[in-house]
Parts: C-alpha cells; structure tokens; sequence
C-alpha cells in the first residue's frame, strides 16, 4: 500500500510539466530573470532527493522483477529526474533517463493494459522527439475512451508541436464539446481552437 502511494504521489502533476516543457524546448525562465540561490538550492535538493529515489527503485526492482508498482514508480522518477536534469543543462542525462522510463512503462504495460500508464508513456516518447510513437499510444487510450480529456489535450498539443492544425483543431473541437467538462477546460479548448483554425487560413 505505501508503495502505491508514492508513485500516486510521483503522478501528481508529472504530464502536464513535462509535456509543457517539450513542446517549448528553447524556452528561457520567465522574464529572462536567472534563478535565485535559493531557487537553485532548491532544484539541487530535489535533484538529489529523486537521485536517492532512484537508487532504491533499482535496489527494488533487482529483488522483484515484473512488480507493478515498481515499474510504476520507477518509470515516474526518471521522468521527473529527466526533466531536472534537462532544466540544468544535462540534456544527454535527461535524453538516457526519459529513455529507461519509455522501456519501464513499456513492461509495467505488459503486465497489465492501464490508460493512465499509457498517456505516460506517450508524454515519454513526446520527451524523446518520438511524435509518431507518442501519437499511437494516444489513438490506443481514444480508442478505448474517446473522451478521454488528458489524452484529447495531449494530442492537441502535439499535434499543434508538429504543425497538424487541422488534426489539432478535431481534437480541441471534441475536447470543448465533452459534457460536463469544466469551464476552465472548455475555455482552453475553444482558445486553441480559434488559434488552429487562424493557422489553417
């Protein structure tokens, strides 16, 4: 149970950062301003704590091989780590570890079929530049829910990253006219809706 636990609490906002990151590769900070100490001090700190995490995720899985939970939490971490490691510069160490959580997500997936995983794995491919890849595991999650928001946007946002807008307009369409979807949402979605279609002009 405390396994699950934490890698429930490693989910927390994982997809949202990384895809956003992504799709802006040559982003700067905000403002140009360069991070504070503390702010530095900081990512060091949380640099070191999923390091540490890591480790015990390797020690973990060498003693059960195949266990869910740990491919899970395992295949989180690197993530996470990954993005670190490439908003400090370390792009090749960010590039191998965004690699071992595709291959860790892969197997979790094997063991048992979960769309949560799957939107995981694409936003792991969309990290390493696989837009195919990424875009296949998002048709598999559609296919067995075709209103499923998380993988709508994720689409929508890659595809706009590869200059689909007509593909990118279908799915803010679907996305704004979902029942019961919250206002903020549907807003976001009308909003790169409008946008595609000026792109499409």
């Amino acid at each position: 149970v405390v396994l699950w636990v934490l890698v429930g609490m490693l989910a927390i906002g994982l997809l949202g950062t990384t895809v956003a990151w992504y799709l802006e590769p040559d982003r700067q900070p905000q403002g140009g301003r360069v991070p504070s100490t503390a702010s530095q001090e900081a990512e060091q700190t949380e640099t070191a704590r999923l390091e540490e995490l890591l480790t015990q995720y390797q020690e973990m899985l060498a003693s059960r091989p195949g266990d869910l939970a740990v491919l899970t939490g395992y295949a989180r971490v690197e993530m996470q780590l990954g993005e670190l490691y490439l908003q400090e510069g370390k792009e090749d160490k960010g590039r191998e570890l965004f690699e071992q959580a595709a291959e860790h997500y892969r197997q979790a997936l094997a063991v048992e079929e979960d769309m949560q995983l799957r939107l995981e794995l694409a936003a792991a491919y969309q990290a390493l530049g696989a837009a195919d890849q990424a875009e296949a595991e998002l048709q598999q999650v559609l296919k067995q829910d075709p209103e499923n928001v998380q993988a709508l946007v994720q689409r929508g946002l890659l595809r706009e990253s590869r200059g689909d807008w007509e593909g990118a307009a279908g799915d803010w369409r679907k996305l704004s006219t979902i029942d019961g979807i919250d206002e903020a949402t549907k807003e976001f979605a009308l909003s790169r809706l409008q946008a595609a279609e000026e792109k499409m002009k």
